[in-house]
């Protein structure tokens, strides 16, 4: 018996059952596909979570799903679990990302680049990232540079 990895909940897409499939958006979002980045916002609970998660689902696109909240205001929490996500979307890698260490503290943005263009290198195409609820660590300026 084969047994199934337990990711944690930060790193998870959720789940999503009996939701309302959006086609209308999820059209306006086939069309964006060779967009490199975008950006869905609306109000709390106006569905923006169901809707990606769904919109993942029902296409089957390789996804990087990471659950944004107050704690990765620190740089190491946030590129520990970005790390994570990514060896279980490309588990083939045997090198893992570069750990964010207190060195790196005054190259946050060099180490954010090079963090990320590693991270695109090793997800195939299309493929997503997901920064749910980014919202809750943008009070901290240096997270955003």
């Amino acid at each position: 018996m084969r047994r199934q990895k337990i990711l944690p909940a930060k790193i998870t897409r959720p789940g999503i059952s009996k939701a309302y499939l959006r086609r209308r958006l999820f059209h306006l979002l086939d069309q964006r596909q060779k967009c490199k980045a975008l950006y869905v916002s609306g109000p709390p609970g106006a569905g923006k979570t169901t809707l990606v998660s769904s919109y993942v689902e029902s296409r089957d696109i390789p996804c990087l799903w990471y659950q944004v909240d107050s704690g990765d205001k620190d740089p190491a929490t946030f590129f520990h679990h970005c790390g994570l996500a990514a060896k279980c979307l490309s588990p083939g890698k045997r090198k893992a990302l570069p750990h964010f260490t207190p060195e790196y503290l005054s190259g946050l943005a060099t180490f954010t680049r090079n963090f990320f263009g590693e991270l695109f290198q090793r997800m195939s195409s299309p493929s997503l990232l997901v920064l749910d609820n980014f919202q809750e660590a943008s009070g901290d300026p240096e997270f955003l540079s």
